[in-house]
């Protein structure tokens, strides 16, 4: 088979002709669907943040579900957190029931089979002091890297890249100060829909309603423009892993609709408002990053998701709200009473989990049925059609795991888990 390479100057072609026919499909009204080449789970190939590894001791496990498995945490010989299945090999009990009887070990709650930081029963307490069963007995371990705090857990069946390979580029820089602010919810929607809602502009009706939180801003007058009409979005940014966005032209204020009349009815106080489009190192821009990463901007500050798929109707929101390091203790005094004071009951509770999620939560949206996507929805069209294909899943196995239109290659897929059953 003849593998010819594509040259940059080739790629910008790609990439120049597929926003003009995003573009021209936004008009069109797009029919792609939600999981055409995104699948339900979630992309495999990927490092995702799984669990704080403080939460993990020494001597009791964690269970964790991503991606539809189920996991156990423990500590390895080394100190490190491991992450297995969380079902023995011997009779399917939970691991994460049982204890570490052994340094860098853990012990199954029901027949007493102990399994070391590999996932090779090293033991059968029970059974026998020179067990025949526990050197045929394997346990499934997960890649496991640690970072700022979080272990990270490769959910894929290839070779894990380095985690910096999918780190957000602030969690690699050492002026952002990234998880001081941080919350892990789990949401009842599937990991879909809040990238979708992170790129796609609602806030101008969802989010319209006059709040105290409105008012009070330390960067903003009190008398300020609310905008109203979006006029689409407009992709100002794309590469190999990520999509930024930006409303096309706002405008403020009050609009006569043909036949319906003015909305909104009444504007004198919309001028208390939201500000108009903010600049400065963040910019004003939407962006989003493969897998699962939104990120929206505060100002001088990062409001980012990082969703972790569990299960069809399930999603861990890893939320982080990313500044710079201050450079005096009074400003570090500020940046936690900003946060804990306003940012994270504003934006992050109230406005996320109070008037976001209730929209596409279980049961308040349908993925299932045909959809229409518009010009607001842009990056959401381009994400489905274009950004997801060039996901890793697509890259190494030809297709992803529960996507309609592009199921990963068998032979591929063989020969990687071929590669794998080697490296044991």
């Amino acid at each position: 088979m003849v593998h010819t390479v594509e040259k940059p100057e080739q790629r910008t072609t790609v990439r120049e002709r597929e926003l003009r026919e995003t573009k021209d499909e936004a008009f069109g009204a797009s029919h792609i669907g939600p999981f055409d080449y995104c699948p339900r789970l979630g992309f495999r190939e990927y490092w995702y943040p799984g669990i704080w590894a403080k939460n993990v001791g020494k001597k009791k496990p964690v269970k964790v579900k991503m991606m539809g498995e189920d996991l156990v945490f423990f500590r390895g010989k080394a100190g490190q957190v491991v992450a297995l299945t969380d079902w023995c090999p011997h009779r399917g009990a939970r691991l994460s029931k049982g204890v570490s009887d052994f340094t860098g070990t853990i012990t199954c709650p029901y027949h007493g089979y102990v399994f070391d930081d590999a996932g090779q029963c090293v033991a059968g307490l029970i059974e026998a002091v020179k067990s025949p069963l526990a050197p045929k007995l394997r346990s499934k371990k997960y890649p496991t890297a640690e970072h700022r705090g979080i272990v990270f857990v490769w959910m894929g069946e290839t070779e894990p890249v380095p985690l910096e390979e999918d780190l957000p580029w602030e969690f690699k820089d050492p002026g952002m100060r990234v998880t001081n602010y941080s919350r892990v919810k789990v949401w009842g929607t599937n990991w879909t829909e809040p990238i979708w809602q992170g790129i796609d502009y609602h806030e101008f009706y969802l989010h319209r309603t006059l709040k105290i939180w409105n008012l009070l801003h330390y960067r903003l007058p009190f008398f300020r423009r609310k905008a109203v009409v979006t006029n689409g979005v407009r992709i100002v940014e794309e590469g190999d892993n990520f999509l930024t966005t930006r409303q096309e032209s706002i405008e403020y204020g009050q609009k006569e609709y043909p036949g319906l009349g003015k909305w909104p009815r009444r504007v004198w106080w919309r001028v208390l408002g939201k500000s108009p489009p903010a600049e400065g190192r963040f910019g004003w821009h939407h962006n989003v990053q493969l897998p699962t990463i939104v990120r929206v901007p505060l100002g001088g500050a990062s409001h980012m998701r990082w969703g972790v798929p569990v299960a069809d109707w399930e999603t861990r929101m890893w939320t982080f709200t990313i500044t710079e390091h201050p450079k005096t203790v009074f400003g570090r005094v500020w940046q936690d009473a900003w946060y804990w004071l306003y940012r994270r009951h504003y934006g992050v509770i109230a406005i996320n989990e109070n008037e976001d999620f209730p929209i596409f939560s279980a049961g308040e949206i349908n993925p299932e049925i045909p959809q229409k996507l518009g010009i607001l929805d842009l990056g959401v069209i381009y994400f489905r059609r274009h950004l997801a294909r060039r996901a890793r899943d697509f890259k190494r196995l030809g297709g992803a795991h529960g996507c309609v239109k592009q199921p990963p290659d068998p032979q591929k897929v063989a020969e990687w888990r071929a590669k794998a059953k080697e490296a044991r």
